[in-house]
């Protein structure tokens, strides 16, 4: 998800974490590139970004609980499905997440 900047990241992070939505995150600060739509120009922005590793069955609980919490400044969320992952490693996942 993209937030706002890395005090929400983190102030969502532990959120999510605090109510095992989330296995494990990352947080960083990338650079975004896009066209303004006004001038035709390239534009550069910063963006703060957290990954979360989580089950897809917790992503509509992880959506309300962002919503309930920050209505006023909503994080971009999406998910990016894993495909494969190594059986010992999806355990952990699996029994350290909210059961669905």
């Amino acid at each position: 998800m993209t937030v706002k900047n890395k005090k929400q990241a983190k102030e969502i992070t532990k959120l999510l974490l605090e109510q095992n939505l989330l296995f494990t995150a990352n947080i960083s600060t990338t650079k975004v590139f896009r066209k303004s739509r006004a001038t035709g120009l390239i534009e550069k922005h910063k963006q703060t970004v957290i990954e979360g590793k989580t089950k897809s069955l917790l992503f509509a609980a992880i959506n309300t609980l962002l919503r309930k919490n920050y209505s006023k400044n909503m994080p971009m969320l999406y998910a990016v499905p894993i495909v494969y992952m190594d059986e010992e490693k999806t355990k952990p996942l699996r029994d350290q997440t909210a059961k669905v």
